[in-house]
């Protein structure tokens, strides 16, 4: 039962949250490929105690949403639906809903706003309707790291080609929901839940300088144990996966801080800013330099 409290839309801390502006989402929908799929808003809140949403007229848009821990509830019209860890729904536009975090344990949720040519057909690919708008995921972890990938292409500067990959990766995510909407045993799911413990100890300890030892240990595997297992499921190795961590982390603050280079560094836990410099170069293209100067928010 979700117990009543103070009402908040956002501002948890270290949230993610980009609302495209309304000239890139038309852009979207006009572009081939893109218009058939495209995000409108994306985010990620963490133990967001008080969330609560209420839309009368819902939106123009499908509201995709996924609890990787915690619990909270939505409701669409009058009728109510519990997320847990491991349930994702889908919200259809146009229709009164809301939705809020329970008090005790709030949830960590993804979500995407999404709409496109095709949108209808990717939800009825996932089996959703309005009667039925909640699934389950069996592969948390991969779903995890798919979200990232959507998130990492609207970090850019909303060209053609980040377009591109917002609309196949989205639709790549959506795939993924869809192949692992299936019942698993309690060995697989205790497997899942190791991994999915140690992607949420890597999000706590973005600006720390890790090791494979670390996060094995968070899950009671072996380093060896715990990178097959990893990369089973979310299909890169685990410390590729926190390298794009730091570098998301990074553009973040690129774009919206004034801190210099070196306290950037710092703050993704890097001791060394012109190693911090290579790696962001590798995973970019761009220096750190050149990236805020070409993508930085007005």
């Amino acid at each position: 039962m979700l117990v009543e409290g103070p009402r908040v839309r956002e501002g948890f801390p270290g949230q993610r949250l980009v609302v495209l502006p309304p000239s890139i989402v038309q852009k979207a929908a006009d572009l081939p490929v893109c218009r058939s799929l495209y995000a409108t808003r994306i985010g990620r809140f963490d133990a967001a105690k008080h969330h609560f949403i209420v839309r009368s007229h819902g939106t123009r848009d499908y509201i995709f949403i996924a609890c990787l821990g915690g619990a909270g509830r939505c409701w669409i019209q009058k009728r109510p639906w519990t997320l847990e860890e491991g349930h994702a729904i889908v919200l259809p536009p146009g229709v009164h809903h809301r939705y809020q975090a329970d008090e005790a344990d709030p949830w960590t949720i993804l979500w995407i706003h999404f709409s496109g040519r095709s949108a209808a057909e990717h939800c009825r690919a996932l089996n959703v309707t309005r009667e039925q708008p909640r699934f389950w995921i069996g592969d948390m972890p991969r779903i995890t790291a798919a979200f990232e990938e959507v998130y990492s292409y609207v970090l850019g500067g909303y060209t053609d080609a980040d377009l591109l990959g917002l609309s196949t990766s989205l639709a790549r995510l959506f795939g993924l929901c869809r192949y692992h909407q299936r019942v698993l045993g309690a060995r697989g799911r205790e497997s899942e839940e190791r991994v999915l413990a140690a992607i949420r100890y890597m999000h706590e300890n973005v600006g720390r300088p890790l090791l494979l030892e670390d996060c094995a240990r968070r899950t009671g595997w072996s380093p060896s144990h715990f990178s097959m297992a990893f990369k089973r499921q979310v299909n890169i190795a685990p410390m590729e996966f926190f390298g794009r961590l730091k570098t998301t982390r990074a553009c973040e603050l690129l774009k919206t801080t004034n801190l210099s280079i070196e306290e950037v560094a710092a703050a993704c836990g890097f001791e060394d800013s012109f190693y911090f410099s290579r790696f962001f170069k590798k995973h970019h293209h761009l220096s750190p330099s050149r990236y805020r100067q070409k993508f930085s928010l007005p």
